[in-house]
């Protein structure tokens, strides 16, 4: 797969701060886009809540 030099970087860049091989960052990246899409399906919302409370929906993920 090729991937511009930003998206590179990104991914990389996530690779290390989470001590992950890209192979894994790529596989657990499939895997939430996947379940995200299977909620679209069903018109669910897609939530990301913080510590201290505050929620936000993501929509066209």
């Amino acid at each position: 797969m090729r991937l511009n030099q930003r998206l590179a970087d990104d991914f990389d860049q996530v690779a290390r701060s989470s001590g992950l091989s890209r192979a894994e960052v790529f596989r657990r990246a499939i895997a939430l886009y996947k379940i995200v899409k299977q909620e679209e399906v069903q018109q669910s919302y897609v939530i990301l809540r913080s510590r201290d409370g505050a929620e936000r929906e993501h929509v066209n993920f």
